[in-house]
């Protein structure tokens, strides 16, 4: 006794899920933003105790920094969207200059960052190199 025959999905089929798989991966893009967003503005409360104090300046820049991520996560489905959110990881790195501990938080987000482009690349099949951060 032989199993059922699996048909190959058509072409259409297979269109019709990268489509899927690249909304579900955008998804999860911006959601990753909106959580680096979230932990952007619980950094001037940490900031508070340390040595360095919080300044205005710090604050001023931790505060538009969510902002745009939260723009960002907003734009995640149009062509450019991924871009501009690949270049808001470099950003999200560079607060660990006001704390050191950002650096590790920062790295875990751009690991999330960069296993969710992999994966689109797999299930979308979008190019690889630094074509990955800008489809």
């Amino acid at each position: 006794m032989s199993g059922p025959d699996v048909a190959e999905p058509t072409p259409e089929q297979r269109e019709e899920r990268a489509r899927r798989a690249d909304r579900a991966t955008r998804r999860a893009l911006a959601g990753v933003l909106g959580l680096e967003a979230l932990v952007t503005l619980l950094v001037p409360r940490a900031l508070a105790f340390t040595d360095a104090g919080l300044g205005t300046v710090r604050t001023v820049v931790l505060v538009a920094l969510a902002v745009v991520m939260i723009a960002a996560a907003a734009l995640v489905r149009r062509p450019f969207g991924i871009g501009v959110g690949s270049a808001l990881q470099v950003m999200f790195v560079l607060t660990g200059i006001m704390l050191v501990a950002m650096f590790v938080v920062a790295a875990i987000f751009a690991a999330v960052w960069g296993r969710l482009l992999l994966l689109r690349r797999d299930l979308v099949g979008t190019p690889g190199g630094l074509r990955l951060l800008v489809s």
